[in-house]
């Protein structure tokens, strides 16, 4: 068995192809071109309606019992990890366990981030330079967390949206300077994003203070309309979603009022994650983050009627 592509290995068929997924439909997409998406993972109530129905359900529960056996077959494939003291063995099921229920064992005395000498061959190699993370196929992971999700074995998450989304962050003497950065989520209580570890690390956390872009006024917008208002409303911001080049749109925050936190990228860039709460910046900025939480309240309710209301409904 070779070392070039280990993700490929095992790929076993999960919700994403399931009934389970075919009956619920996986993302709620609140704009046609799919730029904010709810996804039924990123709430507890929607977590437990899909867990409710899949007991109520006969082919659901079976096919939920044929993702488990698929992902179980993980077992089989070993793997052996070698530092300088010594050759830890383990398989990668108990890899992608670890991991995402941030058990011990192997990966509490391992940086999974750090390079190692690794083999799915034996314990005497060949071996490959590479992090214990990049051992992991995005898909799998996501099966992993679906699953643990259903089966109550990670927290589950207050209501947020996704989006994809670039604005601008301006840092330094006067905001002299500027970077693209990637709005990922608008939750209840804050807004996450992500940059590069590098620049962050090495250039805006040299500022005490930020200032964030955000076109705002497009969500002002949008709030009390219907579900295809809202996508005819959004479908006008087709690239750049909240993106704004005006000064009158900056949000000023300190970079301490963050929290921050590094996460396994699978598209190998390497990111860091950046959260603020709109209570750190309400004070500062009441019309605006009036304006956003608004409109993810207003998302939700968009949400519930989909959903919970009627959980037969396909995706919209």
């Amino acid at each position: 068995m070779g070392l070039q592509n280990i993700s490929k290995l095992v790929a076993p068929s999960f919700l994403n192809d399931s009934a389970l997924t075919k009956a619920l439909g996986e993302e709620f997409v609140l704009s046609d071109n799919g730029n904010i998406v709810f996804h039924w993972a990123d709430f507890f109530e929607t977590c437990d309606m899909i867990k409710n129905r899949l007991e109520s359900d006969p082919l659901l529960i079976q096919d939920f019992k044929n993702c488990e056996i698929a992902l179980s077959q993980l077992h089989s494939i070993p793997v052996w990890v070698k530092t300088e003291k010594k050759i830890f063995q383990s398989n990668m099921f108990d890899l992608y366990h670890q991991y995402i229920l941030n058990h011990s064992k192997l990966l509490g005395s391992l940086d999974p981030y750090c390079p190692f000498e690794i083999s799915f061959i034996s314990g005497t190699g060949p071996f490959k330079s590479m992090s214990i993370v990049e051992c992991f196929n995005k898909t799998i992971y996501r099966d992993f967390i679906l699953m643990y999700l259903i089966q109550g074995k990670l927290p589950r998450r207050d209501y947020r949206i996704r989006l994809k989304s670039k604005i601008l962050l301006e840092y330094g003497q006067d905001y002299s300077n500027v970077e693209l950065v990637s709005l990922e989520q608008l939750t209840l209580s804050g807004m996450l994003f992500s940059i590069d570890s590098e620049v962050f690390t090495k250039k805006v956390t040299s500022s005490e203070n930020l200032r964030i872009l955000l076109n705002y006024k497009m969500l002002s917008d949008g709030k009390g309309k219907n579900l295809e208002e809202l996508k005819q409303h959004l479908s006008q911001y087709a690239f750049n979603l909240l993106y704004s080049s005006s000064k009158e749109d900056g949000i000023v925050c300190k970079v301490n009022e963050f929290s921050v936190q590094s996460a396994f990228d699978f598209a190998k860039n390497k990111k860091v994650f950046l959260f603020i709460s709109y209570e750190k910046l309400a004070a500062s900025h009441p019309i605006p983050i009036k304006t956003i939480k608004e409109f993810v309240a207003h998302s939700k309710m968009l949400v519930c009627d989909h959903y919970l209301n009627d959980p037969k409904q396909k995706t919209a």
